[in-house]
C-alpha cells in the first residue's frame, strides 16, 4: 500500500487562525488498523493544481519521486471516531509558503491527501505536569489535557495571536491555563514563552519525590532555551519532552534533516495504544 487517501468531508474554523479538517473515507480505517496512529500522522500533500501522486512504497522503506518527500509534513490526530470512520486534524492558517497550510486554505469537500505512518511520543503520568507550546502544539497540549485525570495538577502554557485565538478547551480544576497574547507580533518573533517558562515555579514535594513531567513543543528557539532551562534546574531527562515542532526560516524536512527537530536522547517516552515505540516517529507539527 502507498498510503491511504483521506477524504475531506468538512471543514471548520475553530478561530480565525485555526482551521479543523474533518477527514472520513475507508483510508481512515485502513490507516488506523495499519499500525501506529497516535498522536501523530504523517500526512502527504499533492502539488497545487494537480492530482495526488502517492509516493511508492517499497520493501526498504518509501521511493521517493523528486519533490515528493517535501511535501509531507506532521501534524496531531485532534479526534478520532471510536469506529475509525472519520479523524479530525487541526492546521493553523498563516501566509507565507507552506505545503500544508496552503492545502488547508483551499480544501474543500471531496478533496484527498495521503495518511502514510503515525505514532510519537507523549508526556508521561505525573502527580504535575507542565505543557507549553505555540498555537502548532496547540492541538496536542489540548489532547493531552484530554487524557488528564481529574486530580491532575499542573500547568499549561500556550502562546497564540490574540485573545481572538483562544479554544474552549477541557482543563482540570487542578491544572491552570494561560494563554500568552503575542498582540500582533509574527509567531517565532518573541520571548513570550521562553520568558514564561523561565518564571514557572515547579511545586517543591513534586520535584523531590520525581513526580513532575514537562513537555515543550514550539520554534526551535523557544525548545532550545526550555532544553537549557531545565538543565540549569538539574532536571532529569526522563522526566522532559521537548521536541521543535518548527523553525523559523525553513521547512519541516529541513529542520528535520538539520537537527532532528532539536531531539536528545533520554527524555521521557510514553506509549498510547497504537503508538509508535520508536522516537523517530515523534516529529513536530509542520507549517
Amino acid at each position: 500500500m502507498s498510503g491511504h487517501l483521506l477524504t475531506v468531508e468538512r471543514i471548520e474554523d475553530l478561530t480565525p487562525r485555526m482551521r479543523r479538517v474533518h477527514f472520513g473515507g475507508p483510508g481512515v480505517a485502513g490507516y488506523v488498523h495499519a499500525g501506529p496512529h497516535l498522536p501523530n500522522v504523517k500526512l502527504y500533500f499533492p502539488v497545487p493544481g494537480r492530482p495526488l501522486d502517492l509516493p511508492e512504497r517499497g520493501e526498504r522503506g518509501w521511493a521517493w519521486a523528486p519533490g515528493q518527500r517535501e511535501r509531507v509534513r506532521t501534524y496531531t490526530v485532534r479526534s478520532l471516531a471510536a469506529d475509525a470512520a472519520s479523524m479530525a486534524v487541526d492546521f493553523v492558517r498563516h501566509s507565507g509558503p507552506s505545503v500544508a497550510a496552503s492545502w488547508a486554505e483551499t480544501a474543500a469537500p471531496g478533496d484527498q491527501i495521503a495518511a502514510l505512518a503515525g505514532g510519537g511520543a507523549v508526556a508521561g503520568d505525573a502527580h504535575w505536569i507542565l505543557l507549553a507550546g505555540d498555537e502548532t502544539a496547540l492541538p496536542a497540549i489540548a489532547g493531552t489535557l484530554e487524557r488528564c485525570g481529574p486530580r491532575q495538577r499542573g500547568l499549561a502554557l500556550i502562546e497564540v495571536a490574540g485573545p481572538e485565538e483562544e479554544q474552549d478547551l477541557y482543563v482540570p480544576k487542578g491544572v491552570e491555563l494561560r494563554w500568552l497574547h503575542r498582540r500582533g507580533a509574527e509567531a517565532g518573533t518573541t520571548t513570550l514563552l521562553s520568558d514564561a517558562l523561565a518564571a514557572v515555579e515547579y511545586p517543591p514535594a513534586e520535584l523531590a519525590s520525581g513526580q513532575v513531567q514537562v513537555w515543550v513543543s514550539a520554534e526551535s528557539a523557544v525548545v532550545r532555551f526550555a532544553r537549557s532551562d531545565l538543565k540549569r534546574r538539574g532536571f532529569d531527562r526522563r522526566q522532559q519532552l521537548i521536541i521543535g515542532y518548527w523553525n523559523r526560516g525553513i521547512n519541516e524536512v529541513a529542520y528535520g534533516r538539520a537537527t532532528d527537530h532539536d531531539r536528545v536522547d533520554g527524555e521521557l517516552d510514553t506509549i498510547l495504544p497504537g503508538q509508535d515505540h520508536t522516537r523517530k516517529q515523534a516529529s513536530g507539527n509542520g507549517r
